[in-house]
């Protein structure tokens, strides 16, 4: 996706390939957590605080709020810096990717038979596919798809669980923190690893 201008070519002309991302991988991974994790906070508070009436109207804002504030909370782990004023409308094409991947399982299977897992799944693969490639990197896919589904994943249901214990607005409030937490972490790795460029893995 050289359209968005974030491979090591076309973000640094002057830089050969071997580039490596400016912050550590636990930076990346911890800074992708909270910054995901706060942006969460306000699209679950949609559904928390019944802000939207109607179940479509209410993903539909919500994906909205991960579209237009997520992009720009995690533009500081693209580098380099001037790269970053491009990231977030390739963010969006992302989420948008991700949230159509996971509300044409959760509808399609009315939100029964795992619908939730099997959504991510196919929109994670996505996220994963589109972040490769939108960087230039080649190779290990797999692994990120792996580490990616696993820490959203592992967010999602603690989620779910916290909710299940404390129910109404906090419960709500709770599982969007625990997904946005898990679901950054990830996308923290994905990012950093998208940008080392031509090194094995």
């Amino acid at each position: 996706m050289k359209i968005f201008g974030l491979t090591p070519e076309r973000a640094n002309p002057t830089s050969g390939h071997g580039t490596s991302p400016a912050t550590s991988l636990g930076f990346a991974i911890g800074y992708g957590s909270v910054s995901f994790g706060a942006v969460s906070v306000l699209a679950y508070s949609i559904w928390a605080y019944h802000l939207i009436p109607g179940a479509a109207a209410m993903y539909s804002t919500t994906a909205l709020v991960y579209v237009g504030l997520a992009g720009l909370a995690l533009s500081r782990l693209v580098d380099p810096p001037r790269s970053r004023r491009r990231f977030p409308l390739l963010f969006a094409a992302v989420f948008v990717v991700y949230a159509v991947g996971w509300c044409a399982f959760w509808f399609g299977l009315r939100g029964k038979h795992q619908a939730d897992l099997f959504g991510a799944a196919a929109g994670l693969a996505a996220v994963t596919a589109m972040l490769q490639g939108a960087f230039g990197r080649r190779g290990g896919f797999l692994r990120l798809f792996g580490v990616l589904f696993a820490l959203h994943s592992a967010g999602y249901y603690l989620g779910g669980e916290l909710y299940g214990v404390v129910h109404g607005a906090t419960g709500r409030l709770l599982w969007g923190a625990a997904h946005g937490l898990g679901f950054g972490a990830g996308l923290g790795y994905v990012l950093h690893q998208s940008q080392v460029v031509d090194q094995e893995k």
